[in-house]
């Protein structure tokens, strides 16, 4: 667990992006651009405005990356809060883990996260009272 983990840890990773009049393609790769192997993958597609995450993990990366539309990541480390804004697929966000995350979604985005781990519930802060003592301790 890491509670040293600050705001200044996120970092941005830039993905090839392959376009023409056609179509584009963007690569997503272990080792060329995702620092992890990849243990899960799944999508938010917002139906409307909204807000999800608020939710910090213990031990999972998480790789961040817009495939539609604009969404603001506010990241918290107890002590400094970024907000960021994600609206390309080729630029994701890496949040380490032992920092608080939000997602604030416009209508028809669609995220992608690409996770170092699989899901494990007990891996979560759900609430922001136990993100900070332990963040304290």
């Amino acid at each position: 667990m890491s509670t040293s983990a600050t705001i200044h840890d996120i970092q941005y990773v830039d993905f090839p992006a392959h376009t023409s009049d056609e179509a584009s393609l963007y690569v997503y790769e272990h080792n060329d651009q995702v620092p992890f192997a990849i243990a899960r993958v799944f999508t938010v597609d917002a139906k409307q405005a909204c807000q999800r995450g608020a939710h910090a993990h213990k031990e999972c990366q998480q790789l961040l990356v817009s495939m539609k539309g604009k969404i603001k990541v506010t990241v918290d480390d107890a002590n400094e809060t970024v907000t960021i804004l994600l609206d390309r697929p080729d630029k994701g966000l890496l949040i380490t883990p032992g920092l608080w995350a939000e997602q604030e979604y416009e209508l028809g985005s669609l995220l992608m996260v690409l996770t170092d781990l699989p899901y494990d519930e007990g891996d979560y802060f759900r609430t922001y009272v136990d993100f900070k003592a332990y963040k304290k301790a």
